[in-house]
Order: C-alpha cells, then sequence, then structure tokens
C-alpha cells in the first residue's frame, strides 16, 4: 500500500512519503512528480515540492530518472526489509535545508510529537532559569531556586514585574518575527492537538524579560517608560527569539531522522 500523510491546504509543507512492501510498485517521475505505478494498474503521483522525504520497502523498482530527481531536489530516501527493519538510506549530496514550519509539521505528525515537543518546550524553559541564573551577582539560594524551578520549568509560571499590557508589545513583536522567517503561529498534532506556537515563543520570551528586568521594573508606571523600557530590552535581546527557533529546528531535525 502506497501511504503519505494526508495533504492540507495548498503549500501547507511537504510531508514524508511512504512506500510500503504490500504490492510491487515501480516509481518512475517527471519534472515535478513522482509517479507510483502498482500491479492493479494504477497510478498515483507525488508532487515533488510536497515530498519531504521517502521511505520505500525493497519491493519497489525505482528508475534512475527517479532516483535522480530525488536528489536533486534534496529529498532522501530510506530502504526497509520486509520486516520493516532499515538497510540504507541514499541523501543527495547537497541537502536542502528543511525550513521549520515542514520539519515541525512532519514532527508533531509522528506518534508522540506533541508530548515530544513538551519536552522540549520545559528544556527550555529550564535553559532560561539557567540564563538568569548564570547572570546574578551572588549565587541563587535553594529555596528560592527551587521555587523557581517549580513555578516557571513545570509550571510555566513566573513572577511578573512587568505591567501585562507589554504582553500585547511582545505578542506583536513575536508575530512579525515569526512571519519575517516564514513560521507558522500555529501548528496540529497527529490527533488534531493544536501547538500555539506562537503563545509558547511568548511565553519564554516574557519570562526572559521579567527575569531580567526583576524589581525596577516594578517602580516603572509612566508608559512611555515601559516602551522604552520594552524598545531598549528587544535591541539587546530580540535574538533570543531566533536562539529558541534554532534550538527547536535542530531538535525536530533530529528527531525527523532518527
Amino acid at each position: 500500500m502506497v501511504k503519505a500523510s494526508q495533504p492540507r491546504s495548498a503549500g501547507a509543507g511537504a510531508r514524508a512519503l511512504y512506500l510500503g512492501h504490500r504490492d510491487k510498485k515501480r516509481v518512475s517521475c517527471t519534472e515535478e512528480a513522482l509517479v507510483v505505478h502498482n500491479d492493479k494498474a494504477q497510478t498515483l503521483r507525488y508532487p515533488l515540492a510536497r515530498v519531504a522525504r521517502v521511505v520505500s520497502s525493497t519491493v519497489v523498482d525505482w528508475t534512475g530518472d527517479a532516483l535522480a530527481q530525488c536528489m536533486r531536489r534534496g529529498i532522501g530516501i530510506s530502504w526497509l526489509d520486509t520486516k520493516g527493519q532499515p538497510l540504507g538510506t541514499c541523501y543527495p549530496r547537497i541537502r536542502q535545508n528543511q525550513s521549520l514550519t515542514t520539519a515541525l509539521e512532519l514532527w508533531l505528525e509522528c506518534p508522540g510529537g506533541p508530548e515530544k515537543y513538551g519536552q522540549w518546550l520545559r528544556a527550555r524553559r529550564m535553559d532560561v532559569l539557567m540564563d538568569w541564573a548564570k547572570s546574578q551577582t551572588a549565587p541563587v539560594a535553594p529555596a528560592p531556586w527551587e521555587a523557581l524551578k517549580r513555578e516557571w520549568v513545570y509550571g510555566a509560571r513566573v513572577r511578573a514585574h512587568l505591567p501585562d499590557a507589554l504582553q500585547g508589545r511582545l505578542a506583536a513583536f513575536v508575530d512579525s518575527q515569526l512571519a519575517d522567517h516564514g513560521v507558522l503561529p500555529l501548528l496540529w498534532g497527529a490527533d488534531g492537538q493544536p501547538v500555539h506556537l506562537d503563545a509558547d515563543m511568548c511565553s519564554l520570551l516574557w519570562s526572559e524579560m521579567n527575569l531580567g528586568t526583576g524589581s525596577l521594573a516594578d517602580q516603572t508606571k509612566n508608559e512611555a517608560d515601559l516602551n522604552l523600557l520594552f524598545e531598549k530590552w528587544t535591541a539587546r535581546n530580540g535574538a533570543a527569539l531566533l536562539l529558541h527557533l534554532g534550538s527547536l529546528h535542530r531538535t525536530a531535525l533530529k528527531a525527523m531522522y532518527e
């Protein structure tokens, strides 16, 4: 049976293509698609722009043109035997970079993907806390440290020194950054679980802002001063979002090729 992830809307990103071993097949190609023929005289076409990688059984015959086209498009092909054990993988000489959105979609569609994303998010919250602790002039006492870890790392709550009004400005900043890098703010897991990437990134940056500004922000009441504080923070720490996205991209790509 030939099986691919169900397509969503046009341009939703590439998917993994699975060519199973139940029926013998032959794969040829056109300039824009892989063409799969089976013993039932059926022909299925998979646009190359929608294929991220291929998992093929040994009963599938590939033409040289189809293999070469995959290599040109940066599409890796892995082969499994009839028992589902890996035999090897063919990688293109120059591999195209997989977009973050595509890598995340493929990762989240795997069994347990959203749960693993949640684990990454908790680990990232711990990184934020560790970075804050290292920036302090004196070591953080054990009791406050454990309290912060419970509240922030496991509870996703942080004491807010900054007024809630600044969260709107932060959300606009995150939305703009995600759009500039072509990252979707909302993704979906295999079972339809929503993953609010924009809200999660806002939460990470909001914690960094509040941990970094400390009690001095409690004394800042004037809106102009708050705007200035926000602009100064983003000027100094605007790359923080890119660091989080880079970590997420590496984690998703690693999981995709495990």
